[in-house]
């Protein structure tokens, strides 16, 4: 199974608390695609390394660093694949922001991160991606 998109910190944001039942179920399919996936040793999403920092950094603000770690290992546990920043995703990612206005570095990872394996497509609502051309953003209110 091909990649389908690279997920944005928002993303688990949504996942863990919706603000919908639109947005609930369409992230529930997104983790059970990834679910599925993984059974054929294969991944239908992932994530850039950075989430993990942002995920501490701003969920565990809300719920602390234990419901944080466990919520990662959930994830993994899912098949969603978190992707290393190798020197191929830094440069992209410093090229990126050195052609962009407020392009936060993590975003601008998370941009090259989804160029490299994903084919551009980010399951997002962040506006900095709009700066980016070719990124695809995918999202459901």
């Amino acid at each position: 199974m091909a990649i389908k998109a690279t997920l944005d910190t928002r993303f688990f944001f949504a996942f863990y608390s919706p603000s919908s039942r639109k947005q609930e179920d369409w992230c529930k399919t997104v983790v059970l695609e990834s679910e599925k996936s993984k059974k054929s040793a294969s991944h239908a999403y992932l994530a850039s390394c950075i989430t993990i920092a942002e995920l501490y950094e701003n969920m565990g603000r809300l719920v602390g660093r234990d419901v944080v770690r466990l919520r990662i290992a959930s994830i993994k546990n899912s098949g969603i694949e978190f992707i290393p920043v190798d020197e191929e995703i830094s440069e992209l990612a410093g090229d990126l922001k050195l052609n962009s206005g407020e392009l936060p570095m993590s975003d601008a990872i998370i941009a090259a991160t989804s160029r490299l394996f994903s084919g551009s497509r980010v399951l997002s609502d962040d506006p900095h991606f709009n700066e980016l051309k070719n990124i695809k953003l995918t999202w459901i209110d």
